[in-house]
């Protein structure tokens, strides 16, 4: 027979303190806290960074707590959270019952102490996770806390009827299903349990637990997930959209290109790699049509390694010459800078010989400075030893190409580039001879100077200056009397001013004995009363002055001595100027 539960007079209550206030309010955060770490946990994997966050701040919540107000105990009715008989978590729903996870497996209390540790907490949490899922064993709650032995959590539980005999002295704690047993104390030898005379009878209704439910009934909390969901929403889809992004950011030809090296080097047979040999075409040329040209160049080495016989560099060269596929390329480059263009040439260079036609056409159409002059110092550096690898484009009839080419030739240089440039000062765009001119200052002087004494008949003023400043490189008889010949022709002084500067500065400097008495007679030509000479006069004094030579100081010494004076200033002032320098 049960006895029933002895009635006692209810004590006035006593009214609290605002200490107990706080520490109750501290423990409804902290076990409403508790109740949306367990759903999140329900929702994610274990190694979730938001699962770990959230354990993480429950700890520390915890800690916190105790630090502040001291020893937290919480009790487990079938359908509420209670502290200090408040309650905190009353159950809104079935599907929202936290404490009936406690109640059912007979966990009446629960009493954390200062010093707990984060992993204490982590091991409730996957045991009340254990039994709560879907996928729970045998064990419940009271056995999975009492193997975990948690120091600084200690539980109140109500025995299964088969732990604890029946009798007339069993005698049931106020409001509650059985007796409570206390936490047991590691250490102390267990005490033998009384012989209790007679057998418990159970009751088949209550074979299960003592609340409405059978301890293997599941819920699944959809309400309390929808909610939780709607809580991590934003920051998952931001979450969701980087990651997104970060995988579509690689294109599909890198994508193919990196499987395809792990093809490779997963050990494939000759099979496999003719196989690829039939595939990887169609990723170069993807590669080449989006501009991708470092995966262009890794696929064009993916088909040599592969040793490709029904492929061909010299086919795919043939595609890119086509005038379609050089406008494509070039409106690829143009938009492209830095890296890109480097990659490009690096391409480019793969492809060996043929590229310089490929890279010649390109660099005839780009419209961009930099990208040209890129393509030009690659184009001098696959044809630094055969130069003539250029002879076709000299011939172009478009002045700007032609142009292009002279000036990749000027960084060429060397004796080879002689023969092209014979066939560029023949070019009647006078922006391809000027460019030629300067070109021949990177070649041996002797190889330089037929050509330049060529480029001399015809020219206009500015290509008339430029050669005679490159043929004053050294001493040059034959030059000296060329240009007295024309310093005495009667349409001397219609020259433009420059020509005459330019022809004055070479005979100084290419000029020696040779000319000496023609300068002699120039400085003296004129009479007394001829004041458009003077000017004239002067520039070849300081001619005879910068030859140098005994000769020509003598004649400068005469001149100094002469009656007339405008040609006594002249040789006096030009060895004024001899003195100055000395």
């Amino acid at each position: 027979m049960n006895v029933p539960p002895r009635t006692m007079d209810a004590p006035a209550e006593e009214p609290r303190t605002p200490e107990q206030d706080a520490a109750i309010r501290a423990a409804s955060v902290w076990i409403h806290q508790f109740a949306r770490t367990l759903k999140t946990c329900r929702l994610y994997d274990a190694a979730n960074p938001t699962v770990l966050k959230f354990r993480a701040e429950l700890a520390a919540t915890l800690q916190r707590v105790l630090s502040q107000h001291g020893t937290l105990r919480y009790r487990f009715t079938s359908d509420d959270v209670l502290c200090e008989d408040e309650s905190l978590y009353p159950a809104r729903s079935r599907d929202d019952n936290l404490a009936l996870v406690f109640f059912r497996d007979g966990v009446r209390a629960l009493t954390f102490t200062p010093g707990v540790e984060a992993r204490e907490l982590d091991v409730l949490l996957d045991c009340v996770l254990q039994v709560s899922g879907q996928n729970f064993g045998e064990d419940d709650l009271v056995t999975l806390l009492w193997e975990a032995a948690l120091p600084h959590i200690e539980v109140d539980y109500v025995p299964g009827e088969g732990d604890i005999g029946s009798g007339a002295g069993q005698v049931a704690g106020p409001d509650e299903s059985g007796p409570l047993l206390p936490w047991p104390a590691g250490g102390g030898e267990e005490e033998e349990a009384p012989q209790v005379e007679g057998t418990a009878e159970v009751d088949p209704a209550r074979a299960g637990r003592s609340d409405d439910w059978t301890a293997g009934d599941l819920t699944v909390e959809i309400e309390a997930g929808y909610e939780e969901l709607e809580a991590l929403s934003s920051s998952e889809v931001l979450r969701f959209r980087r990651e997104f992004e970060a995988e579509h950011a690689v294109s599909l030809v890198t994508a193919t290109v990196a499987i395809a090296h792990a093809y490779l080097n997963a050990g494939a047979t000759p099979d496999d790699r003719a196989e690829l040999t039939r595939f990887m075409p169609r990723v170069l040329r993807q590669a080449i049509s989006r501009g991708a040209w470092l995966e262009a160049r890794e696929a064009l080495l993916l088909l040599r390694e592969c040793g490709a016989k029904e492929w061909s560099v010299d086919t795919l060269v043939q595609e890119l010459l086509q005038p379609i596929s050089v406008s494509a390329t070039v409106d690829l480059l143009d938009k492209q800078e830095g890296d890109a263009v480097l990659d490009y040439l690096a391409f480019a260079r793969e492809l060996g010989d043929p590229a310089v036609d490929w890279l010649s056409l390109v660099l005839a159409e780009s419209q961009s400075r930099r990208n040209r002059r890129l393509v030009a110092e690659a184009i001098a550096a696959l044809c630094k030893d055969r130069p003539e690898r250029l002879a076709p484009w000299i011939s172009d009839p478009r002045w700007f190409v032609v142009r292009n080419v002279v000036h990749i030739l000027g960084w060429i240089a060397g004796p080879k580039i002689v023969p092209l440039l014979q066939v560029a000062i023949r070019n009647p765009d006078p922006r391809v001879r000027l460019e030629v001119v300067q070109t021949l200052g990177q070649v041996d002087p002797k190889l330089a100077r037929p050509l330049l004494l060529r480029l001399l008949e015809g020219a206009d003023t500015r290509m008339f200056c430029m050669v005679l400043h490159q043929l004053s490189a050294q001493r040059d008889p034959a030059l000296a009397r060329r240009l007295v010949a024309q310093m005495q022709d009667p349409g001397f002084e219609s020259r433009a001013q420059d020509e005459r500067h330019a022809i004055y500065s070479a005979l100084a400097a290419v000029g020696g004995d040779e000319i000496v008495a023609d300068l002699e007679a120039e400085v003296h030509r004129g009479n007394w009363f001829s004041r458009g000479a003077e000017a004239h006069r002067q520039a070849v004094a300081r001619i005879l002055a910068r030859i140098g030579t005994p000769a020509a100081r003598l004649v400068l010494e005469r001149g100094a001595q002469s009656k007339r004076g405008p040609v006594r200033k002249a040789c006096e002032d030009a060895m004024g100027g001899l003195r100055d320098a000395a």
